[in-house]
């Protein structure tokens, strides 16, 4: 675990973005790593395989158990939400832990968990629902609603959901960074338009919150009601995924279990980043949105598929790879080991979050933890522990 752990850790810490603004090319010429290519169609998981009302059997879910109270031993785990969906065994979920470690309050079948940036692939699904109804379109630039931001004629929602607009990621500023008052989105905006763009739209990768936050800005303005509506409509509501919600402004729930740093609670705004992260769930719910979306049972299975067209690299010679708000795993890159995960990743300095499609076992597993332990370890031990 402790390997596995400084992997992780390496693999997600937030690198200072390096890219270079000068000598720049034409609009849309991309500059960057090279791109990963799209994982064929047959490594995507059948819906058959999967059963919600099947519990795994005694014998795994005793070794799935005693993993994972090892690791929430080893790594002082305050609280974790995890489940995993394991082909024609059965699902396996796990609440464990404090919501508040400070009042005694226990996790229970009730508690949610915060996803952070898991939120922005949902997101991205949000836009490509209204894509679907005609509402919006992947070429359609950002200068129809916020025209104030540099080269909003040439940035467009494809630019937003793979992040290769430039635009500056409001998070990096250490006024945002350093600070836990609750800031809205216009604020956050002002952060991001105080700063000159990174590079031309579609020159470089970057990872922007603040293009997520647009999406969901954007959303909000076409349908007329708040992102949080807007994600209740068209994902939890139409799923009855009960759990999973966009938090209002400056909610914070009862039942959320929160971040805790030196396993005291720390205060987090958790509704702050609004489309790049402001989701909160349970384990089992996240696991279900994930194999509807990747079985083609929320939008057409060509579309899906078409999320993965462009795979560009994140950060430093991760072996993560980004598309249309969706990223991959490779593991050949990772670590030598000829897999790859479909999913998404999250985490604020003192949280952390992952729901992965793995292709090689075709397990879904998804992991939420309210402390800075990498849930990708997490997945990653359980992962090995279900293929033995």
């Amino acid at each position: 675990m402790k390997t596995i752990t400084y992997l992780f850790l390496s693999m997600f810490t937030l690198l200072v973005n390096s890219c270079k603004t000068e000598n720049i090319s034409p609009i849309g010429i991309y500059k960057g790593g090279k791109l990963h290519e799209q994982p064929a169609l047959t490594t995507f998981p059948n819906d058959t395989n999967y059963s919600f009302s099947k519990l795994t059997d005694t014998a795994l879910t005793t070794k799935l158990n005693e993993k994972i109270n090892q690791i929430i031993v080893s790594q002082n785990i305050i609280g974790l939400s995890v489940t995993a969906l394991i082909p024609d065994k059965g699902m396996w979920q796990l609440d464990t832990g404090y919501i508040s470690k400070n009042n005694s309050i226990l996790v229970d079948s009730n508690s949610v968990f915060y996803w952070a940036s898991v939120g922005k692939l949902i997101t991205s699904i949000t836009i490509h629902l209204l894509i679907a109804d005609g509402k919006i379109a992947l070429t359609d630039k950002l200068k129809k609603w916020y025209p104030q931001f540099e080269y909003s004629d040439k940035i467009t929602i494809e630019h937003l959901l793979t992040h290769t607009s430039g635009i500056y990621s409001f998070n990096s500023d250490s006024s945002f960074h350093y600070s836990n008052v609750y800031q809205t989105p216009t604020e956050l905006l002002d952060i991001a338009l105080s700063q000159n763009n990174l590079f031309q739209p579609g020159e470089y990768w970057s990872y922007s919150n603040t293009g997520y936050l647009l999406l969901a800005l954007i959303a909000e303005k076409i349908e007329a009601k708040s992102f949080s509506e807007i994600v209740s409509d068209r994902i939890s509501g139409p799923l009855n995924l009960k759990s999973l919600r966009a938090l209002q402004p400056q909610e914070l729930p009862s039942n959320l279990a929160l971040s805790h740093k030196g396993g005291k609670v720390n205060e987090t705004q958790f509704s702050v980043p609004l489309g790049a992260g402001n989701i909160v769930s349970d384990s089992k719910d996240m696991a279900t949105f994930l194999m509807k979306l990747l079985t083609g049972q929320i939008l057409p299975f060509s579309t899906v598929h078409a999320m993965f067209t462009k795979l560009y690299p994140m950060f430093v010679n991760t072996g993560q790879y980004y598309g249309l708000g969706i990223m991959l795993y490779d593991f050949n890159e990772i670590n030598g080991t000829q897999n790859q995960w479909m999913g998404h990743s999250g985490g604020t300095e003192n949280y952390k979050a992952v729901i992965v499609f793995d292709i090689k076992t075709q397990v879904i597993i998804t992991v939420s933890v309210n402390q800075n332990t990498p849930a990708e370890a997490i997945a990653y031990s359980l992962l090995g522990l279900i293929t033995e």
